[in-house]
């Protein structure tokens, strides 16, 4: 089988081309992959076929196993592993299956033991004790770009991660075990949420917001002005009879900031963004104490509230306000309202539940801000 080589650049003298590299080989692999999923187009299918075949046959490093250009890196192997398995198993919603021999899912699970096999913090290894990847399996330091910058032997990459993530992602589709995917998903994502107890809390207001929903959503795309059938429309009726037609129009004509033409994109991104924008939202103003103070905006606050119902309920934070006179936070929260009934009705309730109260509270000197329906 013959070795191809492609261009590693591309300026205004030509192309030029490098070393080979496996990695490079296999993200322009994944691309073709892709494109074939898609559109069905024979040529992005033979490409993905000979450089699948060239990287199982020709390219396997055979000393140490894996894949290598000048160093085993983790970046390059994830990269391999991926077009493997994504040539097994697909992507939702392909239009074509591409067709994958046996030897291609036997190298899929032969790549995926070898890297589990060498998982340890002494060196060499491709990942450490935790699964995460090392920057490269060797296990010297890496001088090369020096003075520029070093490289240590026990040194990951982000890189690495990201990529290692894809191949973790196609060993879940394929094996059904989703342990090492949800590993590297928790070291790259920490999850900032702040709990705030019944006790840190001075003051709780609650409200629906409206302004942002909409019922209707309508997209004009590619030559609309010409041809009036590039246009689609999603719609939740149900709400449209109760409050009356609430509209947002999307305008991705030829002449626009952003076009598009593809009517599959269009339909989707009207249902989906439908699916965002229907419900109301639910917005609430929290004030509490200097403890909110490292709180971001951005960041997620499970809130308790006896007199809410509300049991480490979780909103997203919109909004901050710091006093240092007073030595306070005002916090302004949202997140997708819950429509379930909680108030004076014909249906079992349970203790965490807001009941109708119909009489004011002489002690209370909140409780014009305490109490509201929906």
């Amino acid at each position: 089988m013959g070795k191809w080589k492609f261009p590693t650049l591309f300026s205004d003298s030509g192309f030029q081309y490098g070393d080979y590299d496996p990695g490079q080989a296999a993200a322009i692999a994944i691309g073709c992959l892709h494109i074939y999923m898609k559109t069905g187009d024979e040529r992005a299918g033979t490409w993905a076929r000979r450089i699948l075949d060239d990287l199982r046959v020709n390219r396997r490093d055979q000393d140490y196993g894996g894949y290598m250009s000048d160093r085993h890196y983790g970046w390059l192997n994830a990269l391999v592993l991926q077009t493997f398995g994504l040539g097994v198993s697909g992507v939702p919603g392909q239009s074509y299956r591409f067709p994958a021999i046996p030897e291609d899912k036997a190298h899929f699970d032969a790549l995926i033991s070898w890297i589990m096999a060498r998982a340890g913090d002494e060196k060499p290894n491709v990942l450490n004790s935790d699964l995460i990847p090392f920057t490269f399996s060797e296990a010297g330091d890496m001088w090369s770009y020096a003075p520029n910058y070093l490289a240590m032997a026990q040194m990951g990459s982000l890189e690495a991660v990201v990529l290692m993530l894809g191949g973790a992602l196609e060993h879940g589709k394929i094996q059904g075990d989703w342990d090492w995917f949800n590993r590297l998903l928790a070291f790259m994502v920490r999850d900032n949420l702040v709990v705030l107890s019944p006790a840190q809390i001075r003051t709780v207001t609650a409200a629906c917001d409206q302004a942002g929903a909409a019922n209707l959503v309508r997209l004009r795309y590619a030559d609309y002005d010409q041809d009036s059938s590039k246009y689609f429309e999603a719609r939740d009726q149900a709400a449209i009879d109760n409050w009356g037609e609430q509209a947002l129009d999307l305008d991705f004509r030829y002449g626009s900031t952003v076009i598009m033409e593809d009517p599959g994109l269009a339909r989707l991104l009207c249902t989906r963004l439908l699916q965002r924008l229907a419900p109301p939202l639910e917005a609430a103003e929290v004030e509490t104490w200097l403890e909110g103070v490292r709180i971001e905006l951005g960041d997620t606050v499970a809130v308790s509230s006896d007199f809410h119902g509300w049991d480490r309920e979780e909103f997203t934070v919109l909004g901050k306000n710091l006093d240092l006179g007073r030595r306070r936070v005002q916090l302004k929260l949202s997140r997708t309202m819950d429509c379930a009934d909680s108030w004076a009705v014909a249906a079992a309730g349970s203790a965490f539940d807001a009941w109708a109260i119909d009489l004011n509270s002489s002690w209370d000197d909140h409780w014009d801000s305490r109490a509201y329906v929906y």
